[in-house]
């Protein structure tokens, strides 16, 4: 029997990076199908447009009506009669949403070979976020090959006991279709007075989103020369909140409409900063070498905070507002307040301020180590004595006042 593959997809995230899957298949002449779910109409269809893309299938699975179940229910048995017609005997599928549950809960029922791409990606939280912890988790249980973007991703899934000889760590798409857009449009990564904000998960919808709101007009308030621009989503339960947060905005606070992928990318590799809850954006942000506060309390991406290139900050609006002098935020940073001993300092990685007594302590966000060094007076000629200073290991270290970025 000949070979036949379904790529499957059904948002814009998803056709995204599974976009250089299939511009490899058709360069080699692989026998597949596209089949668009519908799962995020508009969004998708205005994206295929841009990259002047056709899929052999365009569904239109979701309804205003329709709960979780329905939806479920309604990818299952479109998926199935394409099924029925093409007979295809693989399925290759992308993420954590409900076309991916679905796509490879009707792989495994009608015993074919499903492939995941982006395997592996773990917050161990079953609700956060939801729905996509356990559709990623389900999705694994069946997977034939499980194609990690990164080791750690390889390794949730060992831990999960999936066969070693079924994980395969590929790298991330989205990085592949980043360097093709920044290369084909030939976009230059800089630093100009700009920041972008989104939000549009289900969890920060709420109180969550009104304190991210707060933070972000305070911060455009207290930054008067930077221009900070907040990417409406499309999701009008989102995009009213943020409008009625915003009646009254200062002038360098710009809402704008949903950028489509080229368009964001090109104001991604222009800030100094990103701020957003995407998944998408953590991948994006270490390549268009930028800092990102990811809205959220927990992150399945911790390759970011790893590589120093992003803090969790949640909806606290202390934490996000951790680094007012914006045009300094590069690296990971502590805020120092005053004189050392009875006084204290903010950790940007956690937001919480720390009284010490003759001593200070200092936090690798890239290892995850924790360095102390005694301050003998505890004035600020003292803190400066600190630069330059090496652990136990031989790593140097510094502290830079003003910002007070840490580097190795």
């Amino acid at each position: 029997m000949e070979n036949k593959i379904a790529i499957i997809y059904g948002t814009r995230p998803e056709f995204l990076k599974v976009y250089p899957i299939i511009l490899e298949c058709s360069r080699r002449k692989i026998n597949f199908i596209t089949i668009n779910t519908g799962q995020h109409t508009n969004l998708v269809t205005e994206m295929e447009k841009i990259f002047k893309f056709s899929p052999d299938y365009c569904l239109k699975v979701q309804n205003s009506n329709y709960n979780n179940t329905d939806l479920v229910a309604s990818l299952l048995n479109n998926l199935s009669i394409i099924l029925k017609k093409e007979k295809f005997n693989k399925v290759i599928a992308q993420g954590d949403t409900f076309t991916v549950l679905a796509s490879s809960m009707m792989s495994f029922l009608e015993k074919i070979d499903f492939y995941h791409v982006e395997a592996g990606l773990r917050t161990n939280n079953i609700y956060k976020p939801f729905p996509e912890e356990y559709n990623r988790r389900v999705t694994s249980i069946t997977t034939t090959f499980n194609f990690a973007p990164t080791d750690k991703a390889k390794l949730n899934l060992l831990n999960e006991n999936i066969p070693k000889s079924k994980i395969i760590v590929t790298g991330n798409t989205i990085i592949d279709l980043l360097k093709y857009i920044i290369k084909t449009k030939k976009i230059k990564i800089k630093k100009d007075n700009k920041v972008l904000i989104t939000a549009h998960r289900r969890e920060n919808i709420g109180e969550n989103l009104t304190n991210i709101c707060k933070a972000i007009s305070d911060l455009a308030k207290e930054n008067p020369k930077i221009i900070f621009y907040w990417s409406l989503h499309p999701n009008p339960e989102v995009s009213s909140q943020v409008k009625k947060n915003f009646v009254s905005k200062s002038d360098n606070l710009k809402l704008i409409e949903s950028l489509n992928y080229i368009e964001n990318v090109k104001l991604m590799s222009e800030c100094l900063l990103l701020i957003s809850d995407s998944g998408g954006i953590q991948e994006e942000a270490p390549s268009l070498k930028k800092k990102i506060l990811i809205l959220r309390d927990e992150t399945e991406r911790p390759e970011v905070l790893d590589c120093g290139c992003g803090v969790l900050v949640g909806s606290d609006i202390n934490k996000i507002k951790s680094d007012p002098k914006l045009s300094k935020f590069i690296t990971p940073s502590y805020k120092y307040n005053g004189d050392v001993n009875g006084k204290y300092i903010i950790d940007p990685k956690t937001g919480e301020q720390t009284t010490y007594v003759g001593s200070l302590q200092f936090y690798d966000y890239r290892k995850g180590n924790k360095i102390f060094k005694l301050v003998s007076g505890g004035n600020e000629n003292d803190l400066k004595l600190l630069n330059g200073f090496n652990d136990k290991k031989g790593n140097a270290y510094s502290i830079l006042l003003d910002n007070n970025s840490y580097k190795e």
